[in-house]
């Protein structure tokens, strides 16, 4: 059993269409994702029927897509480390790999590699902002925290990973424990985690989600498997996933965007190709269509057009 999992709430569900169509689109691996969500699910699904944990439909490839109800009331993205434990612990247990995507991720290459990938360890990938040394203060920071509460520094590592993808195996699991531990550590110093982010990198604590991410890849006595930040196409390298930076590309005003030097990027490009090519359509084809066109347009002029 091969499950993958997701969070969404509000107009991520629309990221939710595009990487759903983007995994089937690459050659479906697994049995099904289980997306976890807060608030009203979107008209535009196609019809649900009750799951053993919530609602579901499923694809004609057989691949389901199951929305069960996430409990809590911090940020989204704080919500990630309890929501694994109790996907591995409580929803899924008898799993045999477990994948997850950001909900604004669109995967550009085979799915099969991604299973390949989590057999050979706890599946990471590195950050935009990827280098941080072993000896950068807030990492020696972090290391002095750990060996307070009793930890051994296992992997020396240098680079910073993104919390937005994580692969783990039943025999690797304990990863999503030692991450959900990190956060309760950090949760106490970490400030208003109703907010992304309330703190900048001079802070011990900039993310309280992905900073104990990186503490339990430092701790972790699993075996880790990291790909660097061309993963997530951060830049050029092995093309896994696109994962935008910044504005999600529903929402984006590109008209108004190109005119303040701020053209389409790639990952505007794949979600749009993306969002309605499968059996979940957000939007009308037309619109599609429209909107691709305009995107190709403006970044066809952003190569004679710049902003000074």
């Amino acid at each position: 059993m091969i499950v993958f999992t997701t969070l969404a709430e509000k107009d991520y569900f629309y990221g939710v269409a595009a990487l759903v169509n983007s995994m089937v689109q690459n050659g479906t691996y697994g049995n099904k994702i289980v997306v976890g969500y807060r608030g009203a699910l979107p008209n535009w699904l196609p019809q649900l029927s009750a799951s053993k944990n919530g609602k579901s439909f499923t694809l004609k490839n057989g691949f389901e897509i199951d929305f069960v109800e996430v409990q809590g009331n911090l940020h989204m993205v704080h919500e990630k480390p309890k929501w694994f434990k109790h996907l591995t612990d409580v929803l899924e247990p008898g799993a045999d790999e477990y994948i997850f995507f950001d909900s604004d991720i669109v995967v550009i290459n085979r799915m099969s590699f991604f299973g390949e990938w989590v057999r050979q360890g706890v599946a990471l990938c590195e950050d935009v902002n990827n280098d941080m040394g072993i000896t950068h203060p807030i990492r020696l920071q972090w290391k002095k925290i750990l060996k307070d509460k009793g930890y051994t520094i296992t992997n020396d590592l240098d680079r910073y990973i993104n919390s937005g993808f994580l692969g783990w195996t039943k025999d690797t699991k304990q990863f999503v424990t030692e991450w959900d531990d990190c956060f309760m550590i950090l949760k106490e110093i970490a400030g208003d985690l109703t907010k992304f982010r309330v703190n900048d990198r001079t802070s011990v604590v900039l993310s309280a989600n992905q900073d104990a991410f990186n503490l339990a890849a430092m701790v972790t006595q699993c075996q880790i498997s990291i790909i660097g930040p061309e993963a997530m196409g951060f830049q050029y390298g092995l093309p896994l996933m696109v994962h935008p930076l910044g504005p999600k590309p529903w929402s984006r005003k590109f008209l108004s965007d190109f005119f303040n030097g701020n053209p389409p990027r790639a990952s505007d490009v794949a979600f749009w190709e993306v969002v309605n090519s499968g059996e979940i359509k957000p939007y009308g084809d037309a619109y599609v269509s429209f909107k691709l066109k305009t995107i190709k347009f403006y970044r066809l002029l952003a190569r004679f057009y710049r902003r000074l």
